[in-house]
């Protein structure tokens, strides 16, 4: 009897069937790094910066006024926070609605907090020492910010047989691992606990853990949701003739909706009822759930759907869809 080779294929690396990357536009051209405008950008609030002439300002947006006469290199958005960050002779600060300078311009860089317990939290000169918490406008001493969140973990693994093919096997509370399912499927996509999706005979499909069919070894081609936080991909797409299924992948898949469109980032978009990204004659749009699309098409999206660009034009969709010229 030969033995197995045990190989965990890391989940994760699952994404690379969905690297349908965007064009890639020259985003060093513009004065503000895209990065930092995306992680800002998923709300919109009554006073938001605009790029007039050569610099940006903070406008009222029910009046279309200025809101203070200070002109800024660099201005971003507030998202619903009292203060946001801005870039004034060189240096970064940050300012409230009224365009008053809270923390004065005088730090080389900085670095937003992108974590759970610190979402609010931007550290000038990327310095632990000079935190400034964004929603309530003031400096702070920062906790630890180590909370995890709750991730429920599966006992279901992948491995490699030695005929080359890929079976289950399970861990029980002994840390026993029991093979439920034979190395017989060309690859495995994704475990996500009874659920497993697999390849056979270059087609995919999805078994349960006791090899029983759930969908039928008929598709062609596969995209799955990038997770947030470290939890298990929840939405699935693949291609059945001519045009794609997506399902919400629980104990039993649910359909949620059919489109002739391959969409990049599901379960990532911000804006109300988005889906997912897609490409049609090199622009790119938002499907939402219901099938239908923006109206408008743009030469790059962001990942969460938040911001938008025509040729040196940058538009904030924010969480409603409706463009805003930032730049």
């Amino acid at each position: 009897m030969h033995k197995l080779r045990i190989v965990v294929i890391i989940m994760f690396a699952i994404y690379s069937i969905t690297a349908n990357s965007q064009n890639q536009l020259e985003f060093k051209n513009f004065p503000f790094d895209m990065e930092t405008l995306q992680s800002l950008s998923y709300r919109k609030d009554t006073v938001m910066p605009r790029f007039i002439l050569d610099k940006f300002y903070y406008i009222d947006t029910k009046t279309n006024k200025k809101i203070g006469n200070n002109g800024f290199e660099i201005a971003y958005p507030f998202v619903g926070r009292k203060s946001t960050i801005i870039k004034m002779n060189g240096k970064y600060g940050a300012v409230n609605k009224k365009g008053e300078l809270l923390v004065q311009p005088l730090y080389n860089s900085f670095q937003l907090w992108h974590t759970p317990m610190r979402e609010n939290m931007v550290a000038f000169n990327n310095n632990a020492q000079n935190v400034f918490d964004l929603f309530h406008g003031e400096f702070v001493i920062p906790g630890n910010g180590c909370a995890e969140p709750y991730v429920e973990r599966s006992t279901n693994f992948s491995f490699k047989g030695d005929n080359g093919k890929y079976g289950v096997f399970k861990i029980d509370e002994k840390q026993y691992h029991k093979i439920i399912i034979k190395s017989i499927y060309d690859s495995i996509y994704l475990i996500k606990f009874k659920l497993i999706i697999a390849k056979k005979h270059n087609k995919i499909g999805i078994i349960d853990e006791n090899d029983n069919l759930i969908l039928p070894f008929t598709y062609e081609n596969i995209v799955i949701s990038t997770p947030k936080y470290y939890t298990i991909p929840n939405l699935l797409g693949w291609k059945n003739e001519t045009y794609w299924e997506y399902y919400q992948l629980s104990n039993k898949p649910i359909l949620l909706l059919k489109s002739k469109y391959k969409c990049q980032n599901i379960g990532e978009i911000i804006v109300k009822k988005g889906f997912g990204i897609y490409n049609e004659n090199n622009k790119y749009n938002i499907l939402f759930y219901d099938g239908s699309s923006m109206k408008n098409e743009y030469d790059w999206i962001s990942n969460n759907g938040t911001l938008a660009i025509n040729g040196n034009r940058v538009y904030i969709l924010g969480d409603d869809g409706i463009p805003f010229l930032y730049y």
